[in-house]
């Protein structure tokens, strides 16, 4: 017992390397196994806290330097004060703003479990509405969508405003990584006590070994998730988040020259 209060003096101050020693099964054992579990998820929510601070730090950092370098040259004569030149500062400045606009969908996310307000939704009509406001990029991409509901299984119990973010969040993604005259499909189908919402583009940029990190903060692979699209990597993150708060579930998938990123929700 000593022993645990040792460790738990070290964890206090932020060392949760050290674990207890387990030489039984009978209550104390299973007291020091329960305290090693704890220490591990504290040590796991450590390294998320450093590696998002690192994460949005270096978020901040390209836009800040680009509009730093751009006033300094300004300041200096070396660049004339061009429409051109500011307008590539207030495009650096809109990097900035969308940048925190997510980190703030982000929080409000990761709190969505004690905040929502569920109600009988029609998942079908959201989509649909979602859809309205999206079509006029997609029309300018010249790419075709098209949806599949299954009849009779589209009513649920949600928070609207929570899914209709979902399904913001998917749409853009399928605009931004779809290609040219290329395709995107929405669908739902039966699942086990609930339903599958699917949303595919043609063209797919993901690659296999990334798709297991497409739902983690900030994570971009060496094309699905690179700045050219000018995302940050958080939107979907904000799904998973939205939809686990449903006590739902995320997935993507690759076939046929077609990217699926799919959730579940339970009826």
């Amino acid at each position: 017992m000593m022993q645990m209060i040792d460790i738990t003096k070290k964890i206090a101050q932020g060392d949760y390397s050290a674990k207890v020693p387990i030489h039984s099964q009978d209550e104390i054992g299973q007291l020091a196994r329960a305290f090693n579990q704890m220490a591990d998820s504290l040590q796991k929510v450590e390294q998320l806290r450093k590696s998002m601070v690192l994460d949005v730090a270096h978020e901040l950092r390209t836009p800040l330097t680009n509009m730093k370098g751009y006033l300094e040259a300004l300041l200096d004569g070396v660049l004339p004060p061009s429409r051109e030149n500011l307008e590539s500062i207030q495009e650096e400045t809109g990097r900035l703003v969308r940048l925190v606009e997510d980190l703030l969908r982000l929080a409000k996310a990761d709190a969505a479990r004690a905040m929502l307000q569920k109600r009988e939704i029609q998942i079908a009509d959201l989509i649909t509405q979602g859809l309205d406001s999206f079509l006029p990029q997609f029309q300018a991409k010249k790419i075709s969508v098209e949806t599949h509901f299954q009849p009779g299984v589209n009513r649920l119990w949600g928070d609207s405003d929570k899914l209709a973010q979902v399904i913001s969040n998917l749409l853009q993604n399928a605009w931004q990584y779809t290609p040219p005259g290329g395709t995107v499909q929405i669908s739902t189908e039966p699942f086990t006590k609930g339903l599958k919402i699917i949303f595919s583009n043609s063209g797919g940029e993901i690659a296999e070994k990334d798709l297991p990190f497409i739902f983690e903060r900030f994570y971009r692979g060496e094309k699905s998730r690179s700045r050219e699209h000018g995302g940050a990597g958080i939107g979907l993150a904000i799904v998973k988040e939205l939809i686990e708060a449903h006590n739902g579930q995320v997935g993507a998938e690759i076939a046929r020259d077609e990217t699926s990123i799919w959730f579940t929700l339970p009826l």
